[in-house]
């Protein structure tokens, strides 16, 4: 009875009667709206090319209890980014995602702007799951806000939401 008790109640945390709560990066210098309180994952990288380590600070958000998912991530680089260098920084991490283990389908891919800044918003279609994120540079610093949920499922006003409520602080 305690472990049914138990389910029910992760999965009441998890259902679409959410409220949205605002979080604070401290390694992003930011402030984002999340369907609850984020878990966070820290990894370090080391670039075998420079002698030297990529941060990466992971949030990730249960939205419903279909597995539909808020991420944010904030990789953090050794070195500004060159602003001439940007859309290729954009490019290769969208491709890094493509191309890592299966196979993905690129449904669009698009260049805007976002809090003022050169973005790369996308979708990504995987095994009856979508990928929906906007990439972008600021300094040292890509920033990925995304959302992955069931192909039936639409969620194009929960990400606008989520992603819109993105600030630098």
């Amino acid at each position: 009875m305690k472990k049914i008790l138990l389910i029910i109640l992760c999965l009441s945390s998890y259902s679409l009667g959410f409220s949205w709560e605002k979080f604070y990066s401290v390694s992003g210098g930011c402030e984002i709206l999340f369907p609850n309180k984020p878990h966070h994952i820290k990894q370090v990288v080391p670039l075998k090319e420079s002698n030297s380590f990529l941060n990466y600070d992971v949030y990730l958000s249960f939205l419903d209890e279909k597995n539909s998912v808020c991420m944010m991530i904030v990789a953090n680089f050794p070195n500004k980014i060159d602003i001439s260098k940007q859309k290729d920084s954009l490019e290769g991490f969208l491709n890094g995602i493509l191309n890592h283990k299966e196979e993905k389908k690129l449904i669009f891919a698009n260049y805007c702007e976002f809090n003022k800044l050169q973005a790369l918003e996308f979708l990504i279609e995987n095994q009856d799951r979508y990928f929906k994120g906007k990439a972008f540079v600021l300094g040292d610093k890509l920033y990925l806000i995304s959302m992955e949920y069931d192909i039936n499922l639409n969620l194009d006003e929960s990400f606008e939401k989520y992603a819109n409520s993105f600030i630098f602080k």
